[in-house]
């Protein structure tokens, strides 16, 4: 039997965690879109920081100025290593991927999100909840939406 594929693509006015989203899963894989050119270094990293605090194991960036949002992720992650360990895995080998997609097409970054973005073993196993976030752009979430209805997924 297929598992079943479990995602959501959500459009945002800005880059603030949605209060209200409800995660189904304890661990998931985030998706942005955004064009985080004229955001803060603070807001992009008060983002990243409740998306891990949702339990995120995987996160890729797509949009203008992706490889700054991924390295303001990385900068996060790394103050949590050198601090509390929070966002630590089971294993000692759990890491949290990131990655980012400047110069990939939104149907590129999509499929590899649906195929490729796989957390270290620790995390696989309860992360199989996919979030595409679309910071205000309804176009790019109609195309993610689009393109992961197709999708194969890997596990």
């Amino acid at each position: 039997m297929e598992q079943e594929k479990r995602f959501v693509v959500i459009q945002v006015p800005d880059l603030n965690w949605p209060p209200t989203l409800k995660i189904p899963s304890k661990r998931f894989r985030l998706f942005v879109a955004a064009n985080i050119a004229d955001v803060s270094k603070q807001m992009v990293s008060d983002f990243a920081l409740a998306a891990l605090n949702q339990g995120m194991v995987y996160f890729c960036s797509w949009g203008p100025d992706c490889e700054r949002f991924h390295d303001i992720v990385d900068e996060v992650l790394m103050g949590d290593d050198i601090d509390k360990q929070k966002f630590a895995g089971p294993n000692s080998s759990d890491i949290i991927m990131t990655t980012w997609h400047e110069k990939d097409s939104l149907e590129d970054a999509i499929d590899f999100f649906a195929t490729c973005a796989v957390p270290t073993d620790g995390f696989a196993s309860v992360s199989d909840f996919r979030l595409v976030i679309c910071v205000a752009n309804q176009q790019w979430a109609a195309q993610a939406n689009k393109s992961l209805q197709s999708a194969q997924f890997f596990v």
